[in-house]
């Protein structure tokens, strides 16, 4: 079967890869039909999460057919349609038994290497999913591939930030980074019935996106946004801050984006030990601060995909490019050079 593969870093081949097979009794035998690149694979790429393995195969975004089930796959039967979750929980674990997913303690993730399992991803014609019966979903036929992939990644990621924010009608709400994460955190955060959500960033493809989502675009290169924050709420900052971005430059200013008592809830990835925190100032507001940490997909995917089928949320808008398969690493060198917003692939 075709397969991206890591090489080492900075380098990816399309390779004939061996068909995976049933290995454990709660596996699945998936064919996928749509995957997609996440700017997460790019970390991959780059090195940046370490432990790939020379013939690993990335991708965490995928959807397909069911080909075949292990013997105590009870959820699933061959000829379902089936979205995949991008974490593999263990199921049994402290925090599983409270559905706390994104807290594992034995989590595994598709196409990341040995240090979170070992498991091959799914930008490949087949992928063995262990745990299926928790980290896949069947999809309503009323759905297209398109309309469904994203949330068991990033749009559920977005949504989750918004959810632990608790964000109320009404609210004035700013988004940190409007990538593709950022970009579902404001159509979730939409769904709360805010009166103004407002988009920073310095992309025009990404502003104008939002803009088309019903932001409010404020652009860093012509515009503080601490200072248009305070403007626009009478001085007192926003009642929320949705971080999407994952870099202590963007965190530390949402302090003073919002209001005494207001919420700052974080979903971009941080990878630095150590940050310097104004705390004396976010203890005289009053600031709560929620870390998202790994978003927790399967719980609350039904949610999610409940509201993609009412129209709240439209996850099919941010796709830029539509590639096949063996197209996939001019995809990445499209991801890479920031000119794709989402590039999704079929066989």
């Amino acid at each position: 079967m075709k397969a991206v593969s890591f090489v080492e870093v900075g380098k990816l081949e399309l390779r004939d890869a061996e068909k995976p097979t049933i290995q454990e009794p709660d596996d699945v035998l998936l064919k996928v039909t749509t995957t997609a690149i996440c700017g997460s694979d790019l970390h991959v790429l780059a090195g940046r999460i370490p432990g790939m393995m020379e013939g690993g195969i990335l991708g965490h975004e995928f959807i397909g057919i069911v080909e075949e089930v292990g013997p105590e796959v009870k959820n699933f039967k061959p000829g379902d349609r089936a979205l995949a979750s991008f974490l593999i929980p263990c199921g049994k674990c402290w925090f599983c038994q409270r559905k706390m997913f994104g807290q594992c303690e034995d989590v595994r993730v598709f196409g990341y290497g040995i240090f979170v399992g070992d498991i091959n991803g799914g930008q490949a014609e087949y992928v063995r999913v262990p745990a299926a019966d928790l980290c896949l979903h069947h999809v309503d036929d009323r759905l297209s591939d398109e309309s469904a992939l994203f949330a068991g990644d990033i749009l559920t990621t977005g949504f989750h930030v918004a959810d632990i924010a608790g964000i109320k009608e009404g609210d004035t709400v700013a988004v940190v980074g409007c990538g593709p994460v950022g970009l579902f955190a404001i159509q979730a955060a939409q769904t709360f019935k805010p009166s103004a959500v407002y988009a920073i960033d310095s992309v025009d493809q990404r502003l104008e996106m939002a803009q088309g989502f019903g932001a409010i675009p404020i652009d860093m290169r012509h515009q503080n946004a601490v200072v248009t924050c305070q403007d626009v709420t009478e001085g007192r900052g926003v009642d929320v801050v949705l971080e999407c971005v994952g870099a202590a430059p963007a965190l530390i200013p949402t302090f003073d984006m919002v209001r005494p008592g207001g919420v700052v809830s974080v979903i971009g990835v941080h990878s630095d030990p150590e940050a310097t925190f104004p705390l004396q100032m976010m203890f005289n507001k009053g600031i709560d601060l929620h870390m998202g940490g790994i978003a927790n997909v399967p719980g609350r995917w039904d949610r999610v995909l409940d509201l993609i089928g009412k129209g709240e949320l439209h996850p099919e808008s941010i796709i830029s490019h539509r590639m096949k398969l063996d197209e996939a690493l001019k995809g990445y060198e499209l991801f890479e050079a920031r000119e794709a917003m989402k590039v999704v692939l079929t066989p």
